[in-house]
This record gives structure tokens, sequence and C-alpha cells, in this order.
């Protein structure tokens, strides 16, 4: 998939359909951001995340290539449509490499992403764990329910404040009035918008970390509005015995 980058690089998916606009990033600058929307701290320690091959600085992205599964198959396509970046949810190199050779294709494709000054970059087990991340997302499928973390993360950026986590969308002409409300709330912490599609239009995904006590005020708040209560879901935080 072949993605137009705006600023800020998060906003990104809301170019789909407007390929007109065009905007070049630093490659540092766009790591520095994915690693802000989801810290490669809160990966499993087995697991290889974050920028896994850069070609020499400075490079700038136009393009980023998004896949599933970098294959020699997937990287050949991602030369054609001359990306400057892939995201790769699962990463190509886990195991330390002895040599750059042609020999095996996961050294092919680190020689054929430096031939073409491509960047790699794969989130894999920080996007399961962050917030609106594959874990919350899969946890859905299994509709009304309770989730609880098996193995709670003791990274640096989980949140260490706050008993739940408040998520819901907005359209445009709420979410500058909602914001305003939820920001006069003590004890709320983590508060994020990401761009989200909710039957088809384009709204704004907030998600907020609070105390039982701003739980309260937050679901009041929200309960006044029969445009927002109903697309509100609150996740119960279980801290592990690190951050307590």
């Amino acid at each position: 998939m072949r993605l137009p980058l705006l600023r800020p690089p998060l906003h990104c998916v809301r170019a789909l359909g407007r390929p007109s606009v065009r905007a070049l990033m630093n490659l540092r600058e766009l790591v520095s951001a994915l690693n802000d929307f989801a810290s490669p701290s809160l990966a499993e320690s087995w697991d290889n995340v974050g920028l896994l091959v850069e070609p020499s600085p400075p490079h700038t992205v136009n393009t980023l290539f998004l896949t599933n599964d970098l294959t020699e198959e997937v990287m050949e396509e991602a030369v054609q449509k001359k990306a400057d970046l892939v995201l790769s949810y699962h990463p190509p190199i886990f195991t330390p490499l002895k040599r750059v050779t042609w020999k095996t294709w996961k050294e092919r494709l680190v020689i054929r992403a430096l031939e073409n000054r491509i960047g790699i970059y794969s989130p894999h087990t920080a996007y399961d764990a962050v917030p609106h991340g594959v874990n919350n997302w899969l946890a859905k499928g299994l509709g009304a329910c309770t989730s609880v973390p098996l193995h709670p993360s003791t990274a640096p950026s989980s949140p260490s404040e706050g008993t739940h986590r408040v998520e819901f969308c907005a359209d445009a002409e709420h979410l500058d009035a909602v914001l305003s409300k939820i920001k006069d709330i003590p004890e709320i912490s983590c508060l994020t918008t990401l761009p989200a599609r909710v039957e088809g239009e384009e709204q704004t995904r907030i998600s907020l970390t609070c105390s039982q006590k701003a739980l309260l005020e937050v679901v009041a708040l929200l309960s006044q509005s029969s445009l927002l209560y109903p697309k509100t879901e609150i996740l119960s935080l279980q801290k592990s015995a690190f951050s307590q």
C-alpha cells in the first residue's frame, strides 16, 4: 500500500483519496513520530522492533509503503513504487545477521533496500500493546466484554496513573467542545487523538486515562450526548507490581 505523507505523519492515512497533497519528511523525524505513537519499549523483550534498515543520511521520505510481511516479492513492488520507507508489521530481520550476501532471502532484502535507499521499520508487538492497537482491535471481535492484560506492560511509556482508559469517537462539530470540557476535569492523563473513519465518515478517536473519580465526570459529560455516549468504550487498567 502506497501512501503520500502529510504533516503530521500520524495523519498520513487521511491522505488516501487525496494523492495530490505531498510533503517530504526527514527519515529520523518520521521514525521519532512513529516511536512517539507506539514506543519500542512497549514491545516484548524477544522482539526486534523500530528502524531496522537505514539508508545513509540525509534520507527524505515521500512514499511510505505498508505491508504485513516484507517478502522479496513485496520488496520488488516497493522498489517499483519508488518507496522511501517500508513499514512492515512483522520484522523481516529477527536474529542477528553474521553476513550480508545474496545467499538467503533476508540478506537479499537488506541488500535490495540499501541499493534502492529504502528504510525498513517494524513495530510488531509495540503496535499490539499500544492503546487502540492490535490487541484492542482483536478484543473488539469478542463483542462487549471486559478485558485485562495477561502481562501488564512495565515499559516507561505505559501509563503510570489512572485506573481506567476511556475511548470514544467525535465528529468535527463536537470535537473542540468536548475536548475543552474534558481538559477541565482533574486526574486525566494520556489524552490523545487519532483520525478515524466510522461508518464512512471522518471522525476523531479520543483516548484518555483517568482515575475512578474522573471516570464518573467523563461518563456524565459523554452521557449528555446521544452521539458520543453509544460510541464510548471503558477499559479497566490492571497495573503490574512494578508500577504500583
